[in-house]
């Protein structure tokens, strides 16, 4: 389980030796942060069915550009929600490549990320993540934007059905994730 943790950092050594090659580029940085509202389906053993809920939180990201139009990303969100009265929280890390174009003061972009995922419900579990989405950015100068939406559909592995008689996954969970906020380019 401790492979998914450490992709982000090593695609981040990637991107130091990338960046070492070509100082004179502008803009080779976008960090993000901003308001992220994830789903996630939760079966109480009790009484099940199965219950999607959405949950309140953050997320983070930090996009290095490889090449033109070309960067690689790594992502971390944290989210909570009180299902049935429980108090409850899902966490991502995962990292991988972003495409992306600029049209005009827009950038519009696709990714394709992969990490871990950390689920707590009195107790707590881990598994794979796999995320596939993309968004838009509008800049309102040349440093500063604002992330108009990010979509992203979010799929999990197993979970062990933990705690307090919840389970939060079976085979495999599809869920999904929308977040907005404030970005930033400069030059690394």
């Amino acid at each position: 389980m401790r492979t998914p943790f450490l992709l982000p950092l090593f695609i981040l050594a990637l991107l130091g030796a990338a960046a070492a090659q070509e100082q004179s580029a502008p803009d080779r940085v976008e960090l993000f942060g901003g308001y992220s509202r994830p789903t996630f389906s939760i079966f109480d053993r009790h009484s099940g069915p199965w219950t999607r809920f959405g949950y309140n939180g953050f997320e983070a990201s930090a996009a290095f550009k490889a090449m033109p139009h070309l960067a690689v990303e790594v992502d971390f969100a944290d989210a909570f929600a009180s299902p049935n009265g429980n108090s409850s929280s899902v966490r991502t890390f995962m990292g991988g490549p972003r495409i992306f174009t600029n049209i005009g003061k827009a950038t519009v972009y696709g990714h394709f990320l992969v990490g871990g995922l950390a689920f707590s419900i009195g107790g707590s579990g881990s598994s794979y993540v796999v995320a596939g989405g993309g968004g838009a950015s509008l800049w309102v100068s040349r440093h500063i934007g604002v992330r108009l939406i990010q979509f992203d559909y979010l799929h999990n592995g197993f979970i062990p059905a933990a705690v307090l008689g919840y389970g939060a996954g079976s085979s495999g969970m599809n869920n999904y994730r929308f977040s907005t906020g404030i970005v930033f380019r400069f030059k690394n």
